[in-house]
């Protein structure tokens, strides 16, 4: 029995879908359905979508096809991102008195501005698909390397905003997620964008024969869950010997922020970081003749509602809570605004990660990190002058926002193992885990990230744990494990291989602290030797299929050329065999 005589009795349903449906409600739905499939709905099937959007974009388009599939694209963009990113609200409805309208703006034009990228990536597709790879089946590989091509740009361009790519649909710390150690997070893009669109190149009427691009792709899911269950399996990770305390009050932006609410945050964070350690961590550190408190403390990004000068001031009524706080060899690491010169000798606010310290002369803080990739319209208005005069501002009313500090690279502080400082939706780079090497003649790797974050932004929504996930990817490629701070959750800290280390997490909502030995680092992370990896892997699928379908086309061209009636009446004959019975 053939394919269509399996699906003859769907077809009177398929042909109501295609008759009420229409090309853009199917690209909307395709849209929707990934990403319902990406953390934390994980509705994986949704991931054939792929398949669906590619065939659509192979149908017959009209006379405009090139803006019919930019149509296409931007559909199915606009309600994966509506799905990814409606969030954004929240951060506007923390002063919904003053920013409160811009809200549903923010909600439409953020994934209606992104989606732009998907609609270019499927314009290019079906303009380059319009010649030679017509009918083809390596279409699909063109598919798959342009769609990923134009999602690093997104990740790129215009500041980036890199916010669920297709790779990270698979939750980090899983079997499939594993790849990422190999290719990252793009090249994991590929892999799955390559596969889940295969069963639109195959053809039903060739019966079991046609279905080759589906079947391969399923044997390489397997193989890949394959590599991903066995370096689960096999990867050990031994706690270090620094002892990590992360703290989350659970303090939302709005409490934060109203009269009267320093001093009783800054209790609250006191008061989880003095906090006694709990039975299990002391018998751990007891056996290995450990003192009993941490080594370092993480606070989030953001954590109190001032200046850090105001609130290391010795006047200041937060000077004496932040003398009690700290052991003499105990460091904390935290975030705060703080006022600094930049190279045109101008002052300027910066977001940064400080390390507070005390010793026989008192409490010492330095600035070990000042945020380098700033959030458009959260930390910095861009087209300020326009922007402004319409009444729009920035979501951090600190100055006239804040300015960049320099790229991000490993830090040393005293006392602690070097770490790479990434401070919130930093977490979602590629480029920024790698760092800028300090300069010295060996290359200084980093023992573990610190990402501190102020997801209280979000809400109690779908993004902090969308942004676990995508920042837990950098543990995975850098072969590092990560240490997260949020106050309001999900703080956690992460193993190199991407997963939550056991008791560590503090979910949305919750408060406390976590204590949590810091594991110990993969040796061996190979998407640190070959970055651009993916890159190579997007022209290879974009070009060679081009390259060799235009081959032998011409090719097939020239033997058509070649051929000649035969004067004898017996079908065709080539321009030298006819040559030489002529002679």
């Amino acid at each position: 029995m053939t394919l269509t005589e399996l699906g003859a009795p769907l077809a009177p349903a398929f042909a109501l879908y295609r008759r009420y449906m229409g090309p853009k409600r199917q690209a909307a739905l395709m849209g929707l359905l990934l990403g319902l499939a990406q953390p934390p709905f994980g509705f994986l099937p949704g991931l054939l979508a792929y398949s669906v959007l590619l065939w659509s974009l192979d149908q017959d388009l009209g006379p405009k096809p090139l803006r019919r599939a930019f149509a296409i694209g931007w559909w199915a963009g606009f309600l994966y991102f509506l799905v990814g990113c409606f969030w954004v609200a929240e951060a506007f409805l923390v002063d919904a008195s003053n920013q409160g309208w811009m809200a549903p703006f923010a909600v439409c034009l953020l994934p209606g501005g992104i989606a732009l990228f998907w609609g270019a990536a499927f314009a290019a597709y079906r303009k380059l698909v319009s010649g030679p790879l017509t009918g083809h089946w390596s279409r699909w590989l063109v598919f798959a390397g342009l769609f990923c091509l134009f999602e690093w740009l997104r990740g790129t361009i215009l500041t980036g905003f890199p916010w669920n790519p297709a790779g990270a649909t698979w939750k980090a710390g899983s079997a499939v997620s594993q790849l990422a150690a190999l290719f990252g997070v793009y090249g994991l893009s590929l892999f799955t964008v390559t596969l889940f669109a295969s069963p639109a190149v195959s053809r039903r009427d060739e019966g079991l024969k046609g279905l080759w691009p589906a079947a391969v792709s399923a044997l390489i899911l397997v193989a890949g869950l394959g590599f991903g269950a066995v370096r689960l399996a096999t990867t050990e990770v031994a706690p270090t010997q620094t002892w990590i305390r992360i703290v989350q009050p659970n303090i939302g932006q709005r409490a934060k922020w109203s009269e009267g609410a320093l001093l009783r945050v800054m209790r609250d964070y006191v008061a989880y970081s003095r906090a006694h350690a709990g039975r299990e961590i002391l018998q751990t550190v007891t056996k290995r003749d450990r003192k009993p408190y941490p080594d370092v403390i993480v606070w989030p990004e953001g954590a109190l509602p001032d200046a850090a000068e105001n609130l290391l001031d010795p006047q200041s009524e937060t000077a004496n809570l932040f003398a009690g706080l700290l052991q003499p060899d105990q460091i904390l690491l935290w975030g705060a605004y703080h006022r600094a010169v930049d190279d045109q000798n101008a002052l300027v606010w910066r977001n940064s990660m400080l390390a507070l310290s005390r010793d026989e002369t008192g409490t010492n803080y330095q600035v070990v990190y000042s945020k380098f990739k700033l959030v458009p319209f959260g930390e910095f208005l861009p087209f300020e002058s326009v922007l402004e005069s319409l009444g729009v501002k920035e979501l951090a009313h600190v100055g006239d926002g804040f300015s960049p500090g320099p790229r991000t690279r490993p830090v040393e502080v005293e006392g602690l193992p070097p770490f790479l400082p990434l401070i919130c939706y930093e977490g979602l780079f590629p480029a920024l885990a790698k760092g800028e090497r300090p300069s010295s003649s060996a290359p200084l790797r980093p023992s573990w990230i610190v990402n501190i974050s102020n997801d209280a932004w979000f809400g109690p929504t779908t993004g902090p744990v969308q942004h676990l996930n995508l920042s837990s990817y950098r543990a995975i490629e850098e072969g590092l494990p990560m240490v997260r701070s949020t106050p309001t959750g999900v703080s956690a800290i992460i193993d190199p291989l991407g997963r939550i280390v056991e008791g560590s997490e503090i979910r949305i909502g919750q408060s406390g602290f976590r204590d949590v030995l810091l594991p110990e680092a993969v040796s061996f992370a190979p998407y640190t030797l070959w970055r651009h990896l993916h890159l190579m892997l997007v022209a290879l699928f974009c070009l060679i299929p081009l390259i060799f379908v235009t081959f032998v086309n011409v090719s097939k061209n020239n033997q058509e050329n070649d051929r000649v009636p035969d004067p004898d009446g017996a079908g065709f004959t080539t321009k030298k065999q006819h040559g030489d019975n002529a002679g």
